[in-house]
């Protein structure tokens, strides 16, 4: 008897314990008979659906139904709890306000001492909260957050539906002169202003941010590129951005392309060349007049190299003596970067384009100054290093060089930076007030290649240069181009009133040489004096 007693009382803490989690759980939970009208539900489905439970008791579960499904999804349903006495999958059903909910529902038939289903319980996980932030975060992966248009990792998803379409990328000009000019929050004012402009007055398919100042439009077919460009220029020509009473002109660099197969590279491509030729100027991507695809491999495969050599520490610094034509002797040397594969020496002209076109010339500039100050400790050499337009436009030389001729306890005015003559005459403001850092930490500045671009003698004096190099091209047939020969002299004549030391380069026989002291080139470099060797 009192054996019975306890078991009785097990068996009701046991209820009470059961009760209690159905009734305490968020999940909802109801239960119906074999009728399958609804006998219990606890408070969770009162919360979720909006009925009380005196509303729902008695009631078929079709008052929960949205209607959405067609009888086959119930008939499935049906078919799994009557072979397998289970179903569950996401569903959505209706709250009492006629509103939906998405839900992962559990049904599971209750079976009696016969085996016979008796009741079913169904167990309601509301998923609407997951669903909303899983919007959200699919919005905010595709969506820039400032403008709301597409951003570009949904451009690039949409440019990969081989289909036919044109692509015009814009770029804002001057836009880091406006954010610092005004500041960031009127830039970001003027960003939301042109989003809609762009969006809204031009009969575009999608309009996209894909960067802080550019962005895309796309149309489904085949436009006239030429004609839409013309008419989002008139537009911005005649209306201007008004900004918290900042009224702007705002004008672009355009890129654009037509067909379904790389278009975003093509379109960047084009956009490429437009800034190089100027301000509010568009290329249209022509297939011959671009990159020619068919060297993607070989391009793929420099690049693979370079990283290899970058990771492997296979770069190395040759060195080509410079011959003082007053001494008549070697008293500096360049630094050129070779790629040593064992017994093999990679020059260059195999490297460095590839290296530009994929952003790794400050790095390997960073490998060749950092090999040329540790071979600078063993001798008491002047050497010039070779800097590109990519190192000015990262920022980072005054720092990275003050650190390693400290390192080093290297003398600045040992090193020479030689600098394309294009970066001097069309170089950005920065770029020149970085060299000119550099000087007065200092550091020697030569223009390399002087005469090939556009020899603007005017940034001569803005950078105080330290050294002319005339461009191989004018030295090579000096004694058999009489062109060659009285550019020389100009530019011979032109170093000599402003006294900066003139250095030739591509001095390669006794013939060239003789006129280069003739003329009175302080310098000579070339094959004729030094072959770029390891060792100094």
């Amino acid at each position: 008897m009192v054996n019975i007693v306890l078991t009785n009382e097990n068996t009701q803490k046991r209820n009470k314990l059961f009760s209690d989690a159905m009734q305490n759980s968020i999940d909802g939970i109801f239960i119906t008979d074999e009728k399958n009208q609804i006998i219990e539900v606890n408070e969770a489905v009162e919360k979720i659906y909006g009925y009380s439970k005196e509303e729902l008791l008695g009631k078929n579960p079709k008052i929960l139904s949205s209607n959405i499904y067609d009888d086959n999804f119930y008939k499935n349903m049906w078919e799994s709890i009557n072979s397998k006495s289970k179903w569950s999958g996401e569903i959505i059903n209706k709250r009492k306000d006629n509103s939906l909910i998405n839900e992962w529902m559990s049904i599971t038939a209750l079976h009696d001492e016969e085996n016979k289903a008796h009741n079913y319980m169904a167990i309601i996980t509301d998923l609407t909260q997951l669903k909303d932030a899983q919007s959200k975060m699919e919005y905010m992966l595709y969506h820039d957050s400032l403008t709301n248009l597409y951003n570009k990792s949904y451009l690039e998803i949409e440019l990969k539906r081989l289909e036919d379409k044109t692509l015009i990328l814009l770029n804002i000009n001057n836009f880091s002169y406006i954010n610092s000019a005004y500041g960031f929050d009127i830039g970001d004012e003027i960003l939301l202003c042109v989003s809609e402009i762009l969006k809204n007055h031009f009969e575009i398919d999608s309009a996209y941010r894909i960067n802080s100042d550019e962005f895309a439009l796309v149309f489904n077919k085949n436009i006239s590129i030429v004609d839409k460009i013309s008419e989002i220029q008139n537009y911005f020509m005649k209306h201007l951005i008004n900004v918290k009473k900042i009224k702007l002109n705002i004008t672009f660099s355009y890129g654009a392309v037509y067909g379904k197969d790389m278009l975003l590279r093509k379109a960047a491509t084009a956009l490429k060349e437009a800034k190089e030729n100027g301000k509010n100027r568009f290329e249209i991507f022509e297939q011959t007049n671009n990159i020619d695809y068919t060297k993607r491999e070989s391009f793929i495969n420099s690049k693979n190299l370079i990283k290899s050599a970058l990771d492997n520490n296979q770069f190395v610094p040759f060195f080509q003596g410079i011959y003082d034509n007053n001494n008549n002797q070697i008293t500096k040397y360049e630094a050129l970067a070779r790629i040593v594969l064992d017994d093999k020496i990679i020059s260059p002209f195999e490297f460095l384009e590839p290296a530009k076109l994929s952003g790794l010339l400050p790095e390997i500039t960073k490998v060749m100054i950092e090999k040329t100050l540790q071979i600078m400790t063993t001798n008491d050499y002047q050497i010039s290093i070779n800097i590109t337009e990519d190192d000015l436009a990262e920022g980072y030389l005054n720092d990275y060089l003050k650190e390693k001729v400290a390192f080093y306890k290297i003398n600045p005015n040992r090193i020479v930076l030689e600098i394309l003559e294009g970066i001097s005459s069309t170089g950005k403001k920065n770029h020149i007030n970085q060299l000119n850092s550099l000087k007065n930490q200092g550091f020697k500045i030569a223009i390399d290649d002087f005469g090939a671009e556009y020899s603007n003698f005017e940034r001569i004096l803005d950078l105080d240069i330290d050294f002319i190099k005339i461009d191989a091209k004018y030295i090579k047939n000096i004694d058999t181009n009489k062109r060659s020969f009285e550019i020389v002299k100009a530019i011979t004549f032109f170093t000599k009133n402003v006294n900066i030391p003139c250095i030739a380069e591509f001095v390669h026989n006794e013939n060239v040489q003789k006129i280069i002291k003739d003329l009175g080139i302080s310098y000579s470099q070339g094959y004729y004096f030094s072959i770029p060797n390891k060792e100094i």
